[in-house]
């Protein structure tokens, strides 16, 4: 009864307090390797010899992060959650240590500043966000949330099309690895795929690809795009950036789709007022008091894919672990 109190009023503003300590209680396991020695019950006496740490505040640790969900208690024991352990145990494929290290750096930055961010007084510190140096340094966190859900996410999302089974080429505008590229060659060895992104991406997804059949371009979509035409163009989070407006973006998009083509969106949709979806709203607050909010509102794309001339247009709403999201495909006229 207590916990559905809290969902409202001031249990709800109390809540709010523990998030800064569930953000570092989430690091000191990431750091300290705790998730790795709990794969297997164990005691905070054991632990306390493993990690040359004092057995009774290890316990206190321990029986938080049960409380948070990341572990469970089994008797006097403890063990990984479940749920989570394929997301940070070492060696695991899965594995988001990096990526949830990544995520926290780029929605935390500023947060020194924030009262001086809202009024506009902040100077720019730190690193840039959403450069060419800011993706080239994000590549292998960025690969990594690749492997342990998006490609999940994102792969239905192409082969699910009734143009996937005849397609011939698709393009992958900002795709920041080689992960979903793979599958989908896995899938489809006929499909013709082209990899487009920032020059230091793409040198790296061209090494991380050595053993595939693609082709990766380097560029950016505001001076040139590949010359298709293309079959099926995907754009995954990726469309943020233009410098001429997105209805120009999306027409020179269009020019590469192949007749009968179709080009492909997943991103966010904020509501009409952009207070919701929260997980975007807040998650990219800081970013978007740095530099700028780029996020995209509910049917904004849409619109701008049939200002392109597109047509035959669908779209879904998909809910998925890294939040809620608008799936859209419009067509290329035959």
């Amino acid at each position: 009864m207590v916990s559905a109190q809290r969902l409202t009023g001031v249990g709800r503003l109390l809540e709010t307090l523990e998030g800064p300590i569930r953000y570092e209680l989430l690091k000191w396991a990431l750091d300290s390797g705790v998730f790795d020695l709990c794969q297997n019950p164990a005691t905070p006496e054991h632990l306390s010899e493993r990690m040359n740490l004092p057995a009774d505040t290890l316990a206190l640790a321990l029986r938080a992060l049960v409380a948070a969900g990341f572990m469970e208690a089994e008797g006097t024991a403890f063990r990984t959650a479940a749920d989570i352990l394929p997301f940070v145990a070492s060696g695991s494929a899965r594995n988001m240590n990096e990526t949830l290290r990544s995520m926290a750096g780029t929605r935390h930055a500023g947060l020194n500043q924030f009262a001086d961010l809202v009024a506009g007084k902040a100077p720019i510190s730190g690193k840039r966000l959403f450069d060419d140096a800011h993706w080239d340094a994000s590549h292998r966190s960025l690969a990594a949330f690749h492997r342990a859900i998006a490609a999940d996410t994102m792969e239905p999302c192409l082969t699910g099309l009734p143009e996937w089974p005849h397609a011939r080429t698709l393009l992958e505008v900002g795709p920041g690895s080689a992960v979903l590229a793979r599958r989908l060659t896995a899938l489809r060895p006929d499909l013709e795929i082209t990899l487009f992104d920032l020059p230091p991406v793409a040198s790296r997804i061209a090494h991380e690809a050595y053993d595939l059949p693609l082709t990766v371009v380097p560029g950016t979509y505001n001076d040139s795009l590949p010359a298709g035409p293309f079959d099926i163009i995907w754009c995954s989070m990726s469309l943020y950036f233009h410098d001429k407006g997105l209805a120009a973006l999306m027409a020179r998009l269009a020019d590469r789709l192949a007749p009968g083509g179709v080009l492909v969106s997943f991103h966010e949709a904020l509501t009409p007022d952009r207070t919701g979806q929260p997980e975007h709203v807040l998650g990219r607050l800081l970013p978007a008091l740095r530099q700028g909010d780029v996020s995209f509102t509910e049917g904004e794309i849409a619109t701008a894919m049939a200002a392109a001339g597109l047509g035959g247009a669908t779209h879904e709403s998909l809910s998925t672990p890294f939040g809620r999201f608008r799936l859209d495909a419009a067509r290329k006229e035959t």
